[in-house]
């Protein structure tokens, strides 16, 4: 049948071991205490911004300038999270802050992290030399004008502060200098000079130092305490996160990330715009000097000829003429822009192409061709900050790059050879009209070709003039998609870690914890009896007793029932609860034994045969243990003669009762140890001894060998009414109880009972009273 648990039982025996909790805690709860007390105070900052994908430029779907589509790109949150936290964007926040140096204070074994007012002295490093980095360098104030200097380090590396290079390692640096405070500090590898703050004094409990970074390092440890999430799966929106010991220096680098990054993008944006510009610059250049000398002549012309007007023909003729040469001039330029659209292939340079709306060009689909292009290498410059090369997806963008540019290829390649038999045809009509504009007389000739010359120029500086305003419109109306949401704060309140709240509440059930498992391991390892209910637990035997843990007094005395205690009253018991085991019979032979030595088989014997005595009943107590006696030592009685010289017919009976103070109660020591116990046990003169006994005594009670390591006791039983086991409590285990449990199931004994001896009186609730 399953056993069901016993919450009162397990309740009890905790609470019985409270002192096991009291260890515990006693270890986790000041363990915690000086984790919270030294652990460094670390705080959290928290900033966010909106990293949209959308394009605007303020102008609805409709775009104000043609052209500036290919100021707008799309990336993916993702390829903008590893953006914001590349060691390019973080390295170049730090090289715009003075992060360079750390400031400690030192005191009472806990170190705190300085920064701006907090340090009582600033460093300026001398970047001519090669300065070692890592190290604690530690500045005591000697005197109002003297500092001392100390270091001492292994394997140390040294760093070019001006060219932010490693430039080699020092097996070992030692410093120790006093320094006047005028004067700069000078040593091999490492140079400063030190400000210290008027208010600074003497405070032998603070102990101050600096330790000098170099970028690189540096870069990395804010990169790894950088924590960049989206707030949610849909939203564009992400957190970024960073824990420091110095909230100051956080707000300051994280508000100074985002605006490095947010000009990074802005510019990025501009650079297409920027390139227009300068390219339209170029063409001004060249066409504002044709324009100059086509002007000069024309004055220079009218004024040597004084010729105003031109005739009717003429001037028809000039219009055709200047129609058709327009027409030329636009055709050379759109085949011109085919061929710098061919070369710029041919280069791969495709961040430097020009859309054909920028030079007046209304084409959809090479247009359209370009844009997908720089959108997919846009994409493809997105994926460098987080992807490998060799993705499948980077794969796939670079086959979609390749194809796009191939079909842009064949289109202009087409447009380039359309081009070049229209640009053939208008030269045939030009030189028609001109062959007739020929025949003209020679001053209206020179006067209609200087004037168109004239209006050519003009009106391409005009149209280019156009377009560098628009794009200059573009620039200055673009503004930057991503926006900062909050910008740094503290969150919290106050520091994130220690949590002293949290640490002690797990130090207070981590202490009940390690009690519980302590208890619980001690059980599964020691597994002895404790209580009557482990021996319910371990064997079927009724239990006929429990006599309690006595006193230092008590153990003195060793006959412990003439007086009043608690103890007394226990053996008290025990003679009553005899009475039903012996079934009151007037003669009675009792066997009291153990499983192993030391559980106060001896002890019980002696007190229970003087508490039959007291009840009037005429006892004898026979020391049958030969092996290990000790009856006679609890008595004070010599063991000159005893049982083992009765055994071998060496003396009567007489001989070996000896009569104790206590009124009708004698014993018979075990006599002189005999070489063979367990032969004279055995002999027919035992027999005799008993039935000699049992005629003289109401009570014969025996003190036997212990079951476990000899047999003795097996060739007792046959003499024996009750038979009691002693078992001592926290002493003996519940595989000492085999043997005995092994004769009782076999039914090799009868009337046998459990005496639990030496119990605690607070484990389980025992308690008894005492006479006063």
């Amino acid at each position: 049948m399953d056993e069901k648990i016993n919450i009162r039982e397990i309740f009890q025996k905790l609470t019985s071991r409270w002192y096991y909790f009291l260890f515990c805690l006693l270890i986790t709860v000041p363990l915690a205490y000086l984790y919270i007390r030294f652990a460094d105070t670390i705080y959290q900052v928290r900033a966010s911004i909106l990293l949209t994908q959308q394009m605007k430029n303020g102008m609805a779907n409709e775009k104000f300038l043609k052209g500036m589509e290919l100021l707008t790109s799309h990336t993916e949150l993702e390829d903008e999270i590893g953006i914001l936290k590349s060691f390019n964007l973080v390295g170049s926040t730090l090289q715009k802050l003075d992060f360079g140096i750390s400031y400690f204070e030192k005191n009472n074994l806990k170190t705190y992290e300085k920064y701006n007012d907090g340090c009582p002295f600033r460093i300026m490093l001398d970047s001519t030399i090669h300065q070692i980095i890592n190290v604690p360098i530690y500045i005591k104030r000697t005197s109002p004008g003297t500092y001392t200097v100390i270091a001492s380090a292994k394997n140390v590396s040294t760093y070019n502060f001006y060219t932010n290079q490693l430039e080699g390692v020092l097996p070992a640096v030692e410093i120790t200098q006093i320094q006047a405070e005028e004067k700069p500090f000078v040593s091999k590898n490492l140079s400063f000079k030190i400000v210290f703050d008027k208010r600074y004094n003497f405070d032998g409990e603070k102990v101050y130092f600096f330790i000098l970074h170099d970028l690189g390092s540096l870069t990395e440890i804010y990169r790894e305490k950088l924590d960049i999430k989206a707030i949610s799966r849909e939203s564009n929106i992400v957190e970024i996160n960073i824990r420091g010991r110095n909230p100051k220096k956080d707000i300051l680098f994280l508000n100074t990330l985002l605006e490095v990054y947010l000009a990074n993008e802005l510019n990025k944006r501009n650079q297409l715009g920027l390139k227009t510009i300068r390219f339209i610059d170029d063409q001004l250049s060249g066409v504002s000097n044709e324009l100059k000398q086509a002007e000069g002549s024309l004055e220079s012309f009218r004024s040597r000829n004084n010729i105003l007007n031109i005739n009717a023909t003429a001037e028809n003729l000039t219009k055709t003429l200047d129609r058709l040469e327009t027409d030329r001039s636009a055709l050379e330029l759109k085949l011109k822009y085919y061929k710098y659209i061919e070369g710029a292939l041919d280069k791969a340079d495709l961040k430097n192409i020009q859309t054909p709306s920028t030079f007046g060009l209304e084409d959809p689909l090479l247009n359209d061709l370009l844009l997908e292009l720089e959108k997919l290498t846009q994409e493809r410059i997105g994926l460098n900050y987080s992807t490998k090369d060799t993705n499948p997806v980077i794969k796939v963008l670079d086959l979609k790059i390749a194809n796009h540019k191939r079909a842009l290829i064949e289109n202009v390649s087409n447009f380039i050879q359309a081009s070049t038999n229209a640009l053939a045809d208008l030269n045939r009509k030009i030189s028609e009209i001109q062959h007739n504009v020929n025949e003209l007389p020679r001053s209206e000739r020179e006067l209609v070709n200087i004037q168109r010359k004239f209006d050519f120029n003009d009106n391409v500086y005009n149209y280019l003039l156009e377009k560098r305003a628009e794009a200059g419109i573009a620039i200055a109306s673009n503004t930057n998609e991503k926006t900062i949401v909050d910008k740094a704060q503290q969150v919290g309140g106050g520091p994130v870690s220690p949590n002293k709240k949290m640490i002690m509440i797990l130090a207070f059930v981590s202490g009940l914890g390690m009690a519980l498992a302590l208890i619980v391991l001690k059980d599964l390892v020691h597994d002895r009896i404790i209580t009557t209910e482990d021996i319910e637990k371990s064997t079927r035997i009724p239990t006929i007793g429990t006599i309690v843990h006595g006193t230092k007094r008590d153990k003195s005395l060793g006959i412990v029932v003439n007086g009043k205690s608690v103890l007394a009253e226990c053996f008290r018991s025990l003679r009553v609860n005899l009475e039903y085991l012996t079934l009151g019979k007037e003669k009675s032979v009792i066997g009291i034994t153990s499983s192993i030595m030391s559980e106060g088989k001896t002890f019980c014997s002696s007190n229970l045969a003087v508490s039959m005595a007291q009840a009037g009943r005429k006892t004898i107590l026979i020391d049958a243990d030969m092996r290990r006696p000790q009856v006679a030592k609890t008595f004070n009685l010599k063991s000159e003669r005893g049982l083992s010289n009765y055994l071998i017919d060496a003396c009567s009976l007489e001989d070996i009762t000896i009569s104790t103070d206590t009124k009708g109660l004698d014993i018979i020591t075990s006599g002189p140890i005999p070489p063979n116990p367990l032969d004279l046990i055995g002999l027919p003169k035992m027999d005799q001894l008993i039935e000699d006994l049992k005629r003289i005594y109401d009570i014969i009670i025996i003190d036997t060998p212990p079951l476990g390591p000899v047999s003795e006791y097996v060739i007792l039983m046959k003499y024996t009414r009750a038979n009691i086991c002693v078992v001592r409590s926290n002493h003996t285990s519940r595989n000492h109880l085999e043997k005995i449990n092994k004769l009782f199931d076999e039914k090799k004994i009868n009337n046998v009972s459990v005496l639990l001896n030496d119990v605690r009186m607070s484990i389980n609730g025992y308690s008894h009273y005492a006479y006063k």
